[in-house]
Protein backbone atom coordinates (compact mmCIF):
# COMPACT_ATOMS: atom_id res chain seq x y z
CA UNK A 1 0.00 0.00 0.00
CA UNK A 2 1.38 3.36 -0.99
CA UNK A 3 1.82 6.13 1.57
CA UNK A 4 -0.94 8.21 -0.04
CA UNK A 5 -3.44 5.33 0.14
CA UNK A 6 -2.45 4.65 3.75
CA UNK A 7 -2.96 8.34 4.57
CA UNK A 8 -6.38 8.33 2.91
CA UNK A 9 -7.47 5.19 4.76
CA UNK A 10 -6.20 6.53 8.08
CA UNK A 11 -7.89 9.88 7.59
CA UNK A 12 -11.20 8.34 6.48
CA UNK A 13 -11.23 6.20 9.65
CA UNK A 14 -10.31 9.21 11.81
CA UNK A 15 -13.09 11.28 10.25
CA UNK A 16 -15.74 8.57 10.54
CA UNK A 17 -14.90 7.83 14.18
CA UNK A 18 -14.73 11.42 15.44
CA UNK A 19 -16.65 13.77 13.14
CA UNK A 20 -19.98 13.49 14.98
CA UNK A 21 -18.41 14.10 18.40
CA UNK A 22 -16.30 17.05 17.24
CA UNK A 23 -19.30 18.66 15.53
CA UNK A 24 -21.50 18.16 18.62
CA UNK A 25 -18.77 19.52 20.88
CA UNK A 26 -18.48 22.73 18.86
CA UNK A 27 -22.26 22.99 18.64
CA UNK A 28 -22.54 22.66 22.42
CA UNK A 29 -20.02 25.45 22.82
CA UNK A 30 -21.50 27.77 20.20
CA UNK A 31 -25.19 26.94 19.88
CA UNK A 32 -24.77 27.54 16.13
CA UNK A 33 -25.03 24.52 13.85
CA UNK A 34 -23.64 26.34 10.83
CA UNK A 35 -20.61 27.51 12.79
CA UNK A 36 -20.16 23.98 14.18
CA UNK A 37 -20.10 22.58 10.64
CA UNK A 38 -17.58 25.19 9.48
CA UNK A 39 -15.26 24.78 12.45
CA UNK A 40 -15.49 20.99 12.23
CA UNK A 41 -14.29 21.21 8.63
CA UNK A 42 -11.42 23.39 9.80
CA UNK A 43 -10.51 20.85 12.48
CA UNK A 44 -10.28 18.00 9.99
CA UNK A 45 -8.49 20.15 7.42
CA UNK A 46 -5.80 20.92 10.00
CA UNK A 47 -5.71 17.24 11.00
CA UNK A 48 -5.08 16.31 7.36
CA UNK A 49 -2.32 18.90 7.07
CA UNK A 50 -0.74 17.69 10.33
CA UNK A 51 -1.37 13.95 9.72
CA UNK A 52 2.31 13.06 9.96
CA UNK A 53 2.47 14.49 13.50
CA UNK A 54 -0.71 12.86 14.86
CA UNK A 55 -0.38 9.64 16.83
CA UNK A 56 -3.32 7.24 16.86
CA UNK A 57 -3.29 7.11 20.67
CA UNK A 58 -3.74 10.87 21.02
CA UNK A 59 -5.80 11.62 17.89
CA UNK A 60 -9.10 12.08 19.73
CA UNK A 61 -7.77 14.55 22.29
CA UNK A 62 -5.80 16.32 19.54
CA UNK A 63 -9.00 16.85 17.52
CA UNK A 64 -10.93 18.12 20.55
CA UNK A 65 -8.10 20.51 21.41
CA UNK A 66 -8.10 21.91 17.87
CA UNK A 67 -11.90 22.24 18.02
CA UNK A 68 -11.83 24.04 21.36
CA UNK A 69 -9.09 26.42 20.23
CA UNK A 70 -10.85 27.16 16.94
CA UNK A 71 -14.09 27.94 18.71
CA UNK A 72 -12.54 30.25 21.29
CA UNK A 73 -10.52 31.96 18.60
CA UNK A 74 -13.67 32.73 16.57
CA UNK A 75 -16.16 33.60 19.28
CA UNK A 76 -15.14 35.02 22.61
CA UNK A 77 -17.97 35.83 25.01
CA UNK A 78 -20.80 35.99 22.51
CA UNK A 79 -24.41 35.74 23.63
CA UNK A 80 -25.69 32.31 22.78
CA UNK A 81 -29.09 30.94 22.09
CA UNK A 82 -29.29 27.18 21.76
CA UNK A 83 -32.03 25.97 19.52
CA UNK A 84 -32.42 22.32 20.31
CA UNK A 85 -35.53 20.70 18.99
CA UNK A 86 -37.66 19.27 21.70
CA UNK A 87 -38.59 15.66 21.16
CA UNK A 88 -40.98 15.83 24.10
CA UNK A 89 -43.23 18.28 22.30
CA UNK A 90 -43.35 16.10 19.20
CA UNK A 91 -44.27 13.02 21.22
CA UNK A 92 -47.29 14.55 22.92
CA UNK A 93 -49.90 14.08 20.19
CA UNK A 94 -52.70 12.87 22.47
CA UNK A 95 -52.21 15.41 25.23
CA UNK A 96 -54.44 18.35 26.07
CA UNK A 97 -53.68 21.78 24.60
CA UNK A 98 -52.90 23.06 28.11
CA UNK A 99 -50.32 20.31 28.63
CA UNK A 100 -48.69 21.00 25.26
CA UNK A 101 -48.54 24.72 26.05
CA UNK A 102 -46.95 24.03 29.44
CA UNK A 103 -44.47 21.69 27.80
CA UNK A 104 -43.52 24.33 25.22
CA UNK A 105 -43.07 26.93 27.95
CA UNK A 106 -40.89 24.55 29.93
CA UNK A 107 -38.84 23.79 26.81
CA UNK A 108 -38.28 27.50 26.16
CA UNK A 109 -37.30 28.05 29.79
CA UNK A 110 -34.91 25.09 29.64
CA UNK A 111 -33.31 26.25 26.37
CA UNK A 112 -32.84 29.73 27.77
CA UNK A 113 -31.32 28.35 30.97
CA UNK A 114 -28.92 26.10 29.03
CA UNK A 115 -27.85 29.07 26.90
CA UNK A 116 -26.97 31.03 30.06
CA UNK A 117 -24.63 28.37 31.44
CA UNK A 118 -20.95 29.37 30.98
CA UNK A 119 -19.35 27.92 27.82
CA UNK A 120 -17.14 25.23 29.33
CA UNK A 121 -19.76 24.13 31.86
CA UNK A 122 -22.44 23.98 29.14
CA UNK A 123 -20.21 21.90 26.86
CA UNK A 124 -19.47 19.45 29.69
CA UNK A 125 -23.15 19.22 30.64
CA UNK A 126 -24.26 18.56 27.05
CA UNK A 127 -21.49 16.02 26.39
CA UNK A 128 -22.71 14.14 29.45
CA UNK A 129 -26.45 14.42 28.83
CA UNK A 130 -26.71 14.43 25.02
CA UNK A 131 -23.67 12.41 23.90
CA UNK A 132 -23.84 10.26 27.05
CA UNK A 133 -20.09 10.51 27.58
CA UNK A 134 -18.70 9.40 30.93
CA UNK A 135 -16.98 11.87 33.22
CA UNK A 136 -13.67 10.16 32.42
CA UNK A 137 -14.21 10.60 28.68
CA UNK A 138 -15.16 14.24 29.14
CA UNK A 139 -12.14 14.81 31.39
CA UNK A 140 -9.83 13.39 28.71
CA UNK A 141 -11.40 15.49 25.95
CA UNK A 142 -11.46 18.71 27.96
CA UNK A 143 -8.06 18.04 29.56
CA UNK A 144 -9.51 18.30 33.06
CA UNK A 145 -9.57 16.07 36.11
CA UNK A 146 -12.62 13.93 36.84
CA UNK A 147 -13.25 16.07 39.91
CA UNK A 148 -13.33 19.23 37.77
CA UNK A 149 -15.87 17.61 35.44
CA UNK A 150 -18.00 16.67 38.47
CA UNK A 151 -17.86 20.27 39.71
CA UNK A 152 -18.91 21.61 36.30
CA UNK A 153 -21.82 19.15 36.19
CA UNK A 154 -22.88 20.14 39.67
CA UNK A 155 -22.68 23.80 38.72
CA UNK A 156 -24.72 23.22 35.54
CA UNK A 157 -27.45 21.32 37.38
CA UNK A 158 -27.58 23.94 40.11
CA UNK A 159 -27.93 26.76 37.56
CA UNK A 160 -30.63 24.86 35.68
CA UNK A 161 -32.60 24.18 38.86
CA UNK A 162 -32.47 27.87 39.74
CA UNK A 163 -33.56 29.00 36.29
CA UNK A 164 -36.16 26.34 35.56
CA UNK A 165 -37.61 25.98 39.08
CA UNK A 166 -37.91 22.21 38.77
CA UNK A 167 -35.70 19.26 39.58
CA UNK A 168 -34.02 17.82 36.53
Amino acid sequence: MRAEERDNTWFRRLFEEHHKYIRNFIYYLSGDLSLADDLTQDVFLLAWEERDKIKNETAKSYLFTIAKNNYFRHHRKKAIRLNFSSTLINESNNESPEFIMELKEFDQKLQSAIAEIPDKTRAIFLMSRIDQMTYSEIAAVMQLSNKAVEKHMSKALQLLRQKVDRKL
